[in-house]
């Protein structure tokens, strides 16, 4: 076949956005590992970036997943681990006690998370991550888990990128969450709409409009209670879609609206951090 000086210079080109595509898409290594809480051994997957196209320390993100308490585990957040190892970050996913199979409370499912939380900060140097730039993340009661990493441990994360956490107002006796305010007489109170962490760092919410689990309600008055303390908090809402939409599994493109709102948000925090460092005296 002959080909035309045009047909020539767009197969040229053709080749070279092949070529350029095919870069974009550096390995991502994942390994499980464990962690102990209350005696108990939990899986905590861990998702590395390409070393040659990301050296050096690297921010890092830790997922919880949704389920109540009751049901899920780590592998609902693989989708967005990948994504952050692609883009550089050190992805985990971590494990906790749910009640269908172990017969716990939110609180040990609380407890958990800041253990697994614990283990990552301790552990920053096999992973080459830089301790700093540790992200927290979660969905629903997981989102509630990574707010509360903070109070239970005493160190507080670079930043929180939550989907439809489950924040109760725990002034208001009919609100649907109400009951895991204070989950089994918890012995440090329980974040909620009114009582946020007054040192919690900058926060991305990423909420349904038409959440019946947790009401947007409750998370605009989190966030009118979290600015009455200085504290940065950005809301992304989405119409007519309720608990959940932000799942690979149930909503692809809203899947991939969340996952750019997230990494838009972690370079955006890192980069912020970073330059006020090299700012400091």
């Amino acid at each position: 076949m002959n080909l035309t000086s045009e047909n020539t210079q767009l197969l040229d080109q053709y080749r070279s956005v092949q070529l350029l595509q095919s870069s974009r898409g550096p390995v991502v290594a994942c390994s499980t590992e464990y962690y102990e809480s209350d005696g108990c051994r939990l899986a905590l997957d861990v998702y590395l970036p390409d070393r040659e196209a990301y050296p050096g320390l690297r921010p890092s993100i830790l997922f919880f997943f949704g389920g109540g308490f009751r049901v899920g585990w780590r592998k609902a957040f693989q989708m967005q681990a990948e994504e952050c190892a692609k883009q550089g970050y050190v992805a985990f996913s971590a494990d906790y006690r749910v009640k269908a199979l172990y017969d716990t409370t939110p609180w040990d499912s609380m407890t958990d998370g800041a253990c697994a939380w614990n283990y990552v900060r301790q552990n920053v140097s096999r992973w080459q991550v830089d301790p700093k730039g540790i992200f927290l993340s979660g969905g629903s009661a997981g989102g509630l888990i990574a707010l509360m990493c903070g109070r239970l441990s005493g160190v507080q994360p670079a930043g929180l990128i939550l989907f439809n956490p489950a924040i109760a107002d725990g002034d208001s006796p009919d609100d649907p969450l109400s009951a895991i305010v204070e989950p089994m007489g918890a012995p440090i109170p329980v974040i909620d709409a009114g009582h946020p962490d007054p040192d919690m760092g900058p926060a991305l919410i990423l909420h349904g409009e038409a959440d019946q689990t947790v009401p947007i309600e409750n998370i605009r008055k989190f966030i009118s209670s979290c600015a009455e303390l200085g504290r940065d908090v950005t809301l992304k809402t989405y119409p007519n879609v309720g608990h959940g939409f932000f799942n690979f599994s149930r909503s692809l493109p809203h899947f991939h609206l969340t996952t750019g709102e997230l990494l838009l948000f972690l370079r955006k925090a890192w980069e912020s951090r970073s330059e006020a460092e090299k700012m400091a005296p």
